[in-house]
């Protein structure tokens, strides 16, 4: 766990010094089908804990902000609980079905969508995906490992006093 964390902060280190581009690196394609890697992956969060330390917190005196709490990260951000993405990338944008339904587009670029300002983009090592919604902050940092045959995607949000960081890893069926 401890590898894990210090290689995200690494990651996020890196996502929030870089300028992010339109285009991506060459041979960086994230289209098709991609199966969870348990071994490999973090455990989804754990939101009944989130929950329990958001009520603590209440009864404590602190008054929640309303549409901050992070008991909604994974509804906010589906990868945290994904065991299948498929993904459609195009030169603009890309497209992603989560499991259970979900389907969430990304364009390169600044974006407002559903209260939510998005700003993704490229570096060298792959895509960065930034969202901001009131004290909610997320950026999402997806690489390609193993010569292309897994996808790592590293999750950090911040929601209140919670912070959530996850890395999950995609193998291509």
């Amino acid at each position: 766990m401890m590898k894990t964390l210090l290689h995200l902060a690494g990651l996020l280190g890196l996502g929030a010094c870089t300028q992010l581009g339109t285009l991506p690196p060459g041979g960086f394609d994230l289209s098709g089908e991609w199966v969870l890697d348990e071994q490999a992956s973090d455990a989804a969060p754990d939101l009944a804990a989130i929950r329990e330390r958001e009520d603590r917190q209440f009864v404590r005196g602190k008054p929640p902000n309303a549409g901050d709490s992070a008991a909604f990260v994974v509804q906010d951000f589906p990868v945290l609980a994904a065991t299948r993405l498929r993904i459609e990338q195009h030169e603009d944008s890309m497209g992603v079905q989560y499991d259970g339904g979900r389907y969430r587009d990304v364009s390169w670029g600044d974006r407002t969508r559903d209260l939510w300002t998005v700003r993704a983009g490229w570096t060298e090592h792959g895509l960065v995906i930034r969202s901001t919604r009131g004290a909610i902050r997320g950026e999402e940092i997806l690489a390609l490992v193993d010569g292309g045959r897994r996808l790592r995607i590293a999750v950090s949000v911040r929601a209140g006093d919670e912070q959530v960081y996850t890395t999950r890893v995609y193998r291509r069926p």
